[in-house]
């Protein structure tokens, strides 16, 4: 059986599971690393900051407060979806947001912060 390409929609709930669970092979290879696939494309990174207005902001503002400045996160891709995603749990502040956004929505946040002009 051919592997199929990762896309945004090819997350499903067990992939996304087999992700945070860290057995998730992207292509069949575990060398490969997962990636925003919405960096750079205008529409995502405008839903990104819609979302992180509603849901972020009000911790991380525009440089950081309660929670850390997004702004300047060197989570890599995939960390930074499985931090939204699961929340710190060990910290009691980064609440899990895996049953508010979808993964669509978390790659589009992320979109959001690696922009240039996020506010």
């Amino acid at each position: 059986m051919r592997p199929t390409k990762l896309t945004p929609s090819a997350l499903s709930l067990g992939a996304l599971v087999a992700l945070l669970l860290g057995t998730f092979v992207p292509g069949g290879s575990a060398d490969e690393v997962l990636t925003n696939p919405y960096l750079g494309k205008p529409d995502a990174i405008e839903a990104g900051k819609q979302i992180y207005r509603s849901k972020c902001y009000i911790c991380h503002h525009s440089a950081g407060a309660r929670g850390p400045d997004l702004f300047a996160t060197k989570l890599t891709d995939e960390q930074f979806l499985e931090t939204v995603i699961n929340g710190r749990k060990r910290t009691g502040v980064m609440p899990a947001f895996g049953l508010r956004l979808s993964p669509d929505e978390v790659w589009q946040v992320h979109a959001f912060v690696k922009s240039t002009d996020h506010y």
